[in-house]
């Protein structure tokens, strides 16, 4: 693990890059530690996550290139330990769907039902 992957964890739970410490394997309790010292209790992330509701996604995704080679799930797990650890598991905050309308295809699909459904 990379001083970069660990930055993307703050990345992620924060919305900045953080400088979390280089480990050659995810420690949880370090990683909750070192946000800590970066001024990032639970109950600030906790805060953060419910400023973020309505208008941006959270966690924050975090793109590929700055994840340093670390693969989806294993990062995703990564976060999952971290959320378990601060206490905030059960919490997620999405944005508000923009779309209001179905298009062509999503009409067909929703009528499309099978012949013993009730159609007479």
């Amino acid at each position: 693990m990379t001083a970069r992957w660990h930055r993307a964890l703050g990345l992620a739970l924060t919305g900045e890059a953080l400088e979390l410490g280089v480990q050659d394997a995810f420690d949880v309790d370090a990683a909750v530690a070192a946000l800590a010292a970066a001024g990032w209790d639970a109950e600030r992330v906790h805060d953060h996550a419910h400023q973020c509701a309505g208008s941006v996604p959270w966690p924050h995704p975090v793109a590929a290139h700055e994840r340093d080679g670390v693969g989806p799930a294993e990062f995703h797990a990564a976060i999952l330990r971290l959320r378990e650890r601060l206490g905030l598991s059960a919490l997620e905050v999405r944005p508000p769907s923009t779309r209001t309308r179905l298009d062509a295809d999503e009409r067909r699909l929703l009528a499309d039902v099978p012949p013993h459904f009730g159609r007479t």
